[in-house]
């Protein structure tokens, strides 16, 4: 027996498409094929609700971001959210596309230098995100899939009780690689750390 692999974006399209009796497919590049680009569709609108709300795997922590030169503080393109964290904590910023924008001043342009501390979401590909991730995608997608194509989650793949299951090994293996402890998992023991630091934003 072969050793297992993780999961592949094909994989999983291929068990989304045995969920509704469907042969498997050997590549995703045939636009002819109505279904498998419909299941690669779900597939990623998945993938994306999924990560939005933020996890141990796509949560970049206290990452520093800087002033561009016209003063724009710019986030990646596969940024979701940020949330300010330590000396940057007090200042209401929000995303407005990939540019941060200051609500308490009505503005998208900072100080120069200006550094901020933020929570990062950052969405990520299929093939980059944790077995026990993709396995809950997959089998959600496959539920969604089942239910646009054919409107049962009986006649051939996954059931809610399949999902359930995998969203409990999801949130077990979410847990065991956070690491939680009274020194980050506080915001009160956090913000005295940070302020202990010594960082300040420039703005």
């Amino acid at each position: 027996m072969a050793n297992p692999t993780l999961m592949t974006e094909l994989e999983a399209v291929n068990i989304m498409l045995g969920a509704i009796g469907e042969s498997p497919v050997s590549s995703l590049d045939d636009p002819s094929l109505v279904d498998v680009a419909l299941a690669k569709t779900i597939l990623d609108e998945t993938n994306v609700s999924v990560q939005t709300p933020g996890t141990h795997f796509n949560t970049e922590m206290d990452a520093p971001i800087t002033a561009d030169t016209d003063g724009f503080i710019n986030v990646p393109i596969n940024c979701a959210k940020i949330d300010t964290v330590g000396d940057s904590a007090d200042l209401d910023l929000v995303l407005r596309g990939t540019k941060v924008y200051d609500r308490d001043n009505r503005t998208f342009t900072f100080a120069i230098p200006t550094t901020i501390y933020v929570d990062m979401v950052l969405l990520l590909p299929f093939e980059e995100i944790p077995q026990y991730a993709r396995r809950y995608v997959c089998v959600k997608a496959a539920r969604r899939f089942q239910a646009r194509v054919v409107g049962s989650d009986t006649l051939f793949g996954f059931t809610q009780r399949d999902e359930e299951e995998a969203l409990i090994t999801y949130e077990q293996s979410e847990a065991e690689t956070e690491d939680n402890n009274i020194l980050t998992d506080s915001y009160s023991v956090s913000r005295i750390t940070y302020r202990g630091s010594g960082r300040r934003t420039g703005g």
